[in-house]
């Protein structure tokens, strides 16, 4: 197996135990919760913290961007419902 086929494999492969694979599946989560809380409040609030926003955010893009929020919020839920029972 080559040098980078291996590297690969070491962030590709199932981790062993169950509480490993549990963790893994928190922080992806922990990640999709962060962008989630980021789209939504630029949908919601982008404008008033930064003002030169306002010509490029119309309303149909910031639903959108809390749409997009709301999305990654039930990837969250997918996420979690899938770690594993004791």
């Amino acid at each position: 197996m080559s040098r980078s086929r291996r590297v690969l494999h070491r962030f590709a492969r199932r981790p062993n135990g169950r509480e490993a694979r549990n963790e893994q599946r928190k922080a992806l989560a922990a990640v999709f919760n962060a962008l989630a809380i980021a789209l939504i409040v630029t949908g919601l609030i982008g404008p008033a913290i930064n003002p030169s926003l306002e010509p490029t955010l119309d309303v149909a893009r910031r639903v959108g961007l809390v749409l997009s929020g709301v999305a990654a919020h039930l990837v969250v839920r997918a996420i979690l419902w899938s770690v594993e029972d004791k």
